[in-house]
């Protein structure tokens, strides 16, 4: 990663707050070290932001711009949650940021990544966290960072493992871009393919992420789809019957019974489908060799009436 760390704050172009690190700080960071030229970072002790360059971005410390502890936090329109540090500036760099890397769709990724990261660290370091009612502990964003600090036993500084962290940090953020700017040129070919739905068919010629376009579509058409055939990496042909909503694993319809749950010659003789390959025993998925083959079986749910 391309930064510096240093101890001398006149040199720093960056500065935030020294000793234990969160998310908050960790990819503010690793934000600022992608957006401005020759990243230079300098932890300071809180209330200690003295001497600092006059052009340096100063975050998460020193009651500015871009900190968030001050009795006149910024709080997100229209909502409760208030901005932290990592929120401040992408609401201030993101876009630009975006524009500066020649990213099509600039107004959607700059959202997208939005909901999808910096909100949860807004969250998080505000002491806001979602209630998990599962029988086992989550290792979530907030616990994956804080495990790069040192234990009570390591007596050592923490810019070592401060540079740690950013390494992860980094990975998440990239591929947090790199997924949300893939999903969103996927809606768009999902959006033109939506036209040619028929007999509450969807066909895909590739392998796509579907499920936004499907729900989120101004097309009649979409309303319509209950099942979609798209190629798998595999080979061949996946049929996927379409949940009942976005946020829900639910199937709208599903194959017959006797069906799921079966393979290869098994499942070609019960069905009459000559290349009928495989039907997850929940029904979620069902392959074939062939696309006749799968416009077949995806028939065979739409009559299933059970």
């Amino acid at each position: 990663m391309n930064i510096k760390i240093t101890k001398n704050i006149k040199e720093a172009n960056l500065i935030t707050h020294d000793n234990k690190f969160h998310p908050d700080d960790v990819f503010s960071t690793v934000f600022l070290s992608k957006y401005i030229e020759k990243p230079c970072l300098c932890r300071v002790g809180v209330g200690k932001v003295e001497n600092a360059p006059e052009k340096a971005i100063i975050y998460d410390v020193g009651f500015g711009k871009f900190d968030h502890h001050g009795p006149d936090a910024k709080k997100r329109p229209n909502t409760n949650l208030k901005y932290c540090s990592f929120g401040l500036l992408w609401n201030e760099f993101g876009l630009d940021y975006l524009k500066n890397n020649n990213y099509e769709y600039k107004e959607e990724l700059f959202t997208a990544i939005e909901e999808t990261l910096v909100k949860q660290i807004d969250g998080i370091d505000n002491g806001i966290f979602p209630e998990i009612k599962a029988e086992y502990e989550l290792l979530d964003l907030d616990k994956i960072i804080d495990m790069f600090n040192p234990t009570w036993e390591e007596k050592i500084d923490t810019d070592i493992y401060f540079e740690k962290a950013l390494q992860t940090a980094e990975i998440i953020f990239d591929n947090v871009i790199k997924n949300e700017y893939s999903k969103i040129k996927a809606t768009k070919k999902v959006l033109e393919k939506i036209s040619e739905v028929k007999d509450n068919i969807l066909i895909l010629d590739e392998y796509l992420p579907y499920q936004h376009a499907i729900f989120t579509s101004s097309n009649p058409l979409a309303k319509e789809i209950k099942i979609i055939i798209l190629p798998s990496n595999r080979g061949g042909y996946c049929i996927k019957p379409r949940t009942i909503n976005e946020d829900t694993k639910d199937l709208l319809i599903n194959f017959p019974k006797e069906y799921r749950g079966l393979h290869d010659e098994e499942l070609a003789n019960i069905s009459g489908i000559k290349t009928a390959k495989f039907v997850h025993s929940s029904g979620f998925l069902g392959s074939t060799e062939t696309l006749e083959d799968a416009i077949l079986l995806a028939q065979k749910a739409l009559q299933n009436k059970e």
